[in-house]
């Protein structure tokens, strides 16, 4: 019984600084979007897109999360707006400390709009909220039409759900019907986009879809 108290008082503790987060965000009227994936499920392909489509007219700020390196950062800063790299040293998913940190020597209110790439990872990140007023699933066709079902918990929490890659799915046979019917049927209320950044199908759409 004790375990499961201590188990509820850290979530709490994590609920209220993702609480946290969300005011500074809006105090600052940034908009922020999670992106949130496995690892090559094209999460910073699709940040790249995004800001290309919209960085003519809002200020964006790109915070990148990883076990190491800052590739990802460098990907988006030539884009030609700001990134910063957050490296957790193993932890498989970003925690509000962790984007406090790097948002301590910065002015919020120069920037529009944030994006959050969150680790490689469709289990944990989802259980530590940053504060984003979306948070966006990406599953690219790649990674098997099964895998809404196998994730549901990461599915239902998602405000948006991103099925990318799809201009791959003909060559290795996967159903992108059927993994819009899965994501569906476990999240009736989130916008499903099918996106493919090489082709560009879906972009406007999901631009349209997160008010930019």
């Amino acid at each position: 019984m004790q375990l499961v108290k201590i188990e509820v008082d850290v979530h709490q503790k994590y609920l209220e600084k993702a609480r946290q987060l969300r005011e500074i965000y809006d105090k600052a009227g940034v908009k922020v979007f999670e992106l949130l994936g496995s690892p090559g499920s094209g999460k910073t392909a699709l940040a790249e897109a995004l800001i290309d489509r919209i960085k003519d007219k809002y200020s964006i700020l790109y915070l990148g999360g990883d076990v190491a390196s800052t590739l990802d950062a460098e990907r988006i800063a030539r884009h030609g707006v700001d990134a910063t790299e957050i490296n957790t040293g193993g932890i498989c998913h970003l925690e509000p400390d962790h984007v406090m940190k790097a948002l301590s020597n910065v002015d919020l209110s120069k920037y529009d709009v944030m994006f959050i790439e969150n680790v490689g990872n469709l289990i944990c990140p989802f259980s530590f909220p940053l504060g984003a007023h979306k948070r966006i699933m990406v599953v690219s066709v790649a990674e098997g039409e099964d895998k809404f079902v196998k994730h549901p918990m990461s599915t239902r929490l998602s405000d948006v759900i991103v099925i990318s890659k799809v201009d791959l799915a003909p060559a290795i046979g996967v159903n992108v019907e059927k993994m819009e019917e899965d994501a569906r049927k476990l999240n009736p209320k989130a916008p499903i986009v099918k996106v493919s950044v090489k082709t560009g199908e879906g972009l406007n759409e999901l631009v349209s879809v997160l008010g930019l």
